[in-house]
């Protein structure tokens, strides 16, 4: 019996089990879940209009038999963020194994590291030592338990960004499609990595293509994307509102909602220990990944989904929502995959060296931190 078969059900039953557990234990005021499963019932009733991004709220009324009530609701959404969830881990141990194989003896191997990518977690230094003792406040996280529409984009966006980079490899028509209907699932879940690939993606495919046709043939899906992009923008800002007090915008207003330090020096500090891991694995393999073109596309990615955080917020009753935050989240765990993958390949070329051994060191703190961040909230209630 295939892996797969064996341990997608139980990890789909352990995921479902704790996101409905994260939605109890965590209170309804700081609880994005519990929000949304309540914007979903909304919609549902008429209540509210259904919003630009409203993909995974229309799920939830399909799954709960479009009823509105709290327990179906609740619980269609901790299955669709189980799916989610199992879903990452079937994309990651398939990459895992595209790199490592997938011979009898790495059975276990890559079932725990593909497992370990949804633990991996930031080291909340200085963060943590500055008084209020802050895990996930003050770090650029790649992983997320409490935010249910970035929890279920996050497989989707893996995809949209392999299949990007595979295009940037070579060239195929049929793959534009995907990449087409990659980018409207996205934008339709949550827009927050539509934002970096239409910053980042254009750049590399011009450093590709130069202005030949396979330039004008990939960046079609990268226009409709930014109507549609648009589009949402006027149904959230201009339509779903219901009197002008409540309107918001999008402004630039630099660190308005930089929500880590008083002291802005300490933010590099928080970002080196936030992907300490990928770090030193660039750092201590300079010459090999100075060439790769995926390493560049992760780190053009990781660059741009700090400086929409840095410089864009929203203004009105939805300045403290922190909706730019979140493709730091994606991008960053891309950061700590793209590194892993590297090292898995180097392990399997090289052998257990020094070198390899130390930056899995490295890697197992982080997925440590990781798991006792999310015990913490079960025990704590928050997920600060």
């Amino acid at each position: 019996m295939s892996k797969n078969k064996i341990v997608l059900p139980i990890l789909f039953l352990l995921l479902f089990v704790a996101y409905y557990s994260l939605l109890k234990v965590i209170p309804a005021d700081y609880n994005d879940i519990h929000d949304h499963a309540a914007f979903a019932r909304k919609m549902c009733t008429g209540e509210i209009p259904y919003t630009g991004n409203f993909l995974v709220y229309l799920l939830v009324n399909i799954f709960s038999f479009f009823t509105a009530k709290v327990t179906l609701t609740e619980i269609s959404l901790c299955l669709l963020l189980a799916f989610a969830g199992a879903y990452r881990y079937f994309l990651s141990l398939k990459m895992i194994e595209n790199v490592v194989g997938d011979q009898k003896y790495d059975y276990w191997k890559n079932i725990l590291l593909a497992i370990s990518m949804m633990f991996v977690f930031a080291i909340p230094v200085p963060g943590y030592f500055l008084g209020d003792q802050y895990m996930y406040i003050g770090t650029y996280v790649p992983n997320v338990w409490h935010n249910s529409t970035i929890l279920f984009l996050f497989p989707f966006a893996m995809l949209l960004f392999y299949f990007s980079y595979e295009q940037l490899i070579e060239f195929n028509a049929k793959r534009n499609w995907w990449i087409l209907g990659l980018i409207l699932l996205n934008l339709f879940i949550k827009p927050s990595y539509f934002f970096v690939l239409i910053s980042v993606y254009p750049l590399f495919l011009l450093s590709k293509y130069h202005f030949k046709k396979e330039f004008w043939y990939t960046i079609v899906p990268l226009i409709v994307g930014f109507l549609i992009l648009i589009l949402q923008y006027w149904i959230i800002y201009k339509i779903t509102v219901p009197n002008a007090k409540d309107a918001s915008s999008v402004i630039f207003l630099p660190f308005y909602k930089n929500p880590e330090f008083d002291d802005l020096y300490l933010i590099p500090i928080a970002m080196v220990f936030s992907l300490l891991f990928p770090l030193l694995y660039s750092v201590l393999n300079i010459c090999k990944i100075i060439k790769s073109r995926v390493f560049w596309y992760t780190l053009f990615s990781f660059i741009v989904s700090v400086l929409i955080f840095f410089f864009l917020s929203e203004s009105g009753p939805r300045a403290s929502h922190g909706n730019f935050y979140w493709q730091i989240v994606i991008c960053t765990w891309f950061c700590f995959f793209v590194a892993l993958l590297a090292l898995m390949k180097d392990f399997k070329t090289t052998g257990k060296t020094l070198k390899n051994n130390f930056l899995l060191s490295i890697f197992t703190i982080h997925v440590i931190i990781g798991i006792i961040y999310f015990v913490r909230i079960l025990v704590t209630g928050g997920y600060y």
